[in-house]
């Protein structure tokens, strides 16, 4: 195997292409953001098998999608035994064309080991770009477009579109089942709220969510708040359910990533911190409403107003920046229940 000095790019005929192979292994969010990867390569090569290397916390994001031919699941460690059945199933599956969207040591060694022609990765992330026959260089905020430079990298077209998730027939059933099992009518105007967030910097105080909520309560008498909440959550959640009428709000734990997803789909509104929840949300339809505090959202909420999403961020002295652990959070405590009901109110007045 030949490692590529960095060169200019020369574009790939796509209808040449009969295989390509995504790589973006983690992070719920991220694997949403990549999304409009997949479209674009299918509206491309619309002929070609597409496989995905994710890990198995994200997998369930992209069972069953009609998108995807071939799916590789692999586990957080993979050791060498693991990587070398990983690397036979991706030589039967022969990839001419691989595009690492992570690009850490690991995916680069698969992207290698795949023996595709051609490897689409970063430059300046020092022996392992010489992996890559094609280097991506984004010139954009966006997180969407930050991922499509690499299909635009290869000479092909990369329309900007919101993430789209594949939500099965069966996981809204199930979504529906479970609701009914709380006593939550189909007829329900249903808003979810996720107070939680791995770190400080982007974690929303409860009593704001709650007071969020109550308001949508309010205003609305075939309302009913979801508050759900990750591993670990269940206090926070209950927190904020606690704060809230009795038999309107229902906590959401423990539910299975698809049938969470499912269930986003039927709200009409769902807000969240910066954190994966919010961009499944998007991913799923529903109207989001996107609480950041250090990230600007023209970066990691780039998802347009007229399909209803609403970001309410105060940008203050030190941001953004790119702390996850922070003394001084005035850039949450300036995102203020009046903006945010604003906002709520405006995306509930149009899903009418």
């Amino acid at each position: 195997m030949i490692l590529h000095r960095m060169a200019p790019n020369r574009a790939v005929d796509p209808a040449g292409v009969a295989r390509v192979l995504i790589v973006r292994p983690r992070f719920l969010g991220d694997l949403c953001l990549a999304l409009p990867v997949l479209d674009a390569v299918r509206a491309a090569c619309p002929a070609a098998r597409v496989g995905w290397i994710v890990e198995q916390d994200g997998a369930p994001l992209l069972e069953g999608d009609p998108r995807i031919d071939a799916l590789f699941v692999v586990p957080r460690s993979l050791g060498a035994g693991g990587t070398i059945r990983l690397v036979r199933r991706l030589r039967r599956f022969a990839p001419e064309v691989v595009i690492d969207l992570f690009c850490n040591p690991r995916t680069a060694l698969w992207t290698l080991l795949t023996g595709a022609r051609v490897r689409v990765g970063y430059p300046h992330k020092g022996l392992r770009s010489g992996v890559y026959t094609h280097h991506s260089r984004p010139r954009t905020l966006s997180a969407i477009g930050f991922h499509l430079a690499s299909v635009e990298t290869l000479g092909w077209p990369a329309p900007y579109r919101v993430p789209e998730l594949h939500v099965s027939e069966a996981a809204r059933t199930e979504a529906q089942a479970a609701l009914s099992d709380l006593g939550v009518s189909e007829a329900a105007r249903l808003v979810g709220f996720h107070p939680g967030a791995r770190w400080p910097t982007r974690r929303w105080h409860p009593e704001r969510f709650a007071e969020l909520a109550r308001r949508f309560l309010a205003a609305d008498s075939r309302g009913v708040a979801l508050v759900s909440g990750g591993p670990g959550e269940t206090e926070l959640v209950e927190r904020v359910i606690a704060a809230l009428p009795q038999g309107r709000a229902h906590a959401i734990l423990g539910w299975p990533i698809a049938r969470f997803v499912a269930l986003q789909a039927r709200c009409v509104a769902f807000v969240a911190g910066d954190t994966g929840p919010l961009h499944l949300a998007v991913a799923a339809g529903a109207r989001t409403l996107g609480l950041l505090s250090r990230n600007r959202p023209a970066m990691f909420f780039p998802y347009p107003p007229e399909q209803g999403h609403r970001a309410h961020y105060a940008r203050v002295e030190c941001s953004p920046c790119d702390r996850d652990q922070c003394p001084d959070l005035r850039c949450l405590e300036r995102l203020t229940v009046d903006g945010a009901w604003a906002l709520l109110a405006e995306m509930l007045a149009s899903a009418r």
